[in-house]
């Protein structure tokens, strides 16, 4: 004989786990602004996120820093690369002391 309660429990458990599962995992550290899906969608495929919290670069460094990974074969267009650069500039800029 089972217990009642499990059956229920387990049952309860497994659809939670399958809600969690579709749930998208949070970037850790990336503010929520215009540009961040982009970023993350395209950016993630080769890179960590400590490659933009360690580096502080204005807007004008961080869209130089893209087009150089275009060289390099990231196939993204000038639409993505605007909204990245915007994002990165906004977000993971340089503060003056």
């Amino acid at each position: 004989m089972r217990p009642r309660g499990i059956a229920p429990a387990c049952i309860a458990l497994l659809i939670s786990g399958g809600a969690l599962a579709q749930q998208k995992p949070a970037a850790p550290g990336f503010p929520e602004a215009p540009g961040k899906e982009v970023l993350l969608k395209k950016c993630f495929q080769c890179h960590t996120p400590a490659m933009w919290m360690d580096q502080r670069q204005d807007r004008r460094a961080w869209e130089s820093t893209l087009y150089r990974m275009v060289g390099r074969g990231a196939l993204w267009s000038e639409d993505e690369i605007k909204a990245m650069a915007d994002y990165l500039g906004a977000v993971y800029v340089r503060k003056l002391q």
